[in-house]
């Protein structure tokens, strides 16, 4: 990614940090995690009513359970970029404030209730 700005402690510069992370985001092709419609992957033993003790029998249910942990790994690893392209220009004392807020769009959501909202590009 590009050089985003820093957040100024007061949020004076609000408009011009959020604007360059949501235009770093909606680059990526990540925005759908600041709109809520990227969600993490189902693991396979949640379908279908198999329950907690589930554990694959067929070499088809294998295969469902390697399909879904690829496709987590990769969901973990763009919620992690959208999180740090959040957070990386955000200075300690507002940094400090948000740590219990565990997802990007909870992160979003945070920000914009104290510095205004920002217009989210379609994901």
């Amino acid at each position: 990614m590009d050089y985003l700005p820093e957040l100024a402690h007061n949020g004076h510069n609000w408009t011009t940090y959020a604007s360059s992370v949501l235009w770093a985001i909606t680059a990526e092709g990540l925005m759908g995690f600041l709109v809520g419609s990227e969600t993490r992957p189902i693991h396979p033993a949640q379908l279908d009513g198999r329950g907690e003790g589930w554990t694959p029998q067929t070499d088809d249910e294998r295969d469902e359970v390697a399909v879904w942990r690829t496709a987590d790994q990769s969901w973990t690893q763009r919620n992690a970029t959208v999180n740090y392209t959040i957070i990386c220009g955000i200075p300690d004392s507002i940094f400090g404030l948000m740590l219990h807020l565990k997802s990007p769009l909870e992160k979003w959501d945070y920000l914009e209730k104290r510095f205004g909202r920002i217009p989210r590009p379609a994901s």
